[in-house]
């Protein structure tokens, strides 16, 4: 058991780091959510919910961890008011950006074609950004204007297992062109 503590307080030692190892626990367990909550689901897809680890870990935790650092960098001052700007401004430019990597990498690892993954991306991204307004800006609020910097990342992934669980809902979900 001390092996693997070590181990974990080695891969968690740097901010990017802690990041993907979070994500590549919580991005599996939102999507195992949705598909235990599913009542169309006929049986669990181990293959899914692995696709969803790698995504957290090697493209989502990484960019996200960019996104705050740039975040500190475009606003400086670690007040309310400083958070509440950086808090919108992340749903101006981050938010999109976020939700086009997740539709456009999650179906291009299923196998779909350039022309499904942009059609997922034009129907899902609108109504995915709608919803994440109400969400992403209370929770980011408290994340800029309270907690250090180094647990920024995986504060927003304890709140991302929710939102993950809608990702994962949206993804399966039909929505017409």
């Amino acid at each position: 058991m001390s092996s693997i503590m070590s181990v974990w307080r080695a891969i968690t030692r740097y901010p990017v780091t802690r990041g993907m190892a979070t994500y590549a626990l919580l991005m599996p367990a939102s999507n195992t959510t949705q598909q235990l909550l599913d009542p169309n689901r006929k049986k669990y897809d181990l293959k899914e919910t692995l696709r969803f680890g790698v995504f957290g870990a090697f493209i989502l935790a990484p960019s996200l961890y960019c996104w705050v650092r740039l975040a500190n960098m475009i606003v400086k001052t670690e007040t309310l008011k400083g958070a509440i700007i950086k808090a919108l401004v992340e749903q101006v430019t981050w938010s999109p950006f976020a939700y086009t990597q997740f539709y456009l990498c999650i179906n291009l690892m299923e196998g779909k074609s350039w022309d499904e993954c942009e059609q997922q991306w034009r129907t899902k991204v609108p109504q995915t950004w709608k919803t994440g307004a109400c969400f992403w800006p209370v929770v980011q609020t408290v994340n800029f204007w309270l907690v250090p910097m180094k647990n920024r990342v995986p504060f927003t992934a304890c709140f991302s297992y929710i939102w993950n669980t809608f990702l994962s809902y949206m993804h399966h979900k039909q929505v017409p062109a």
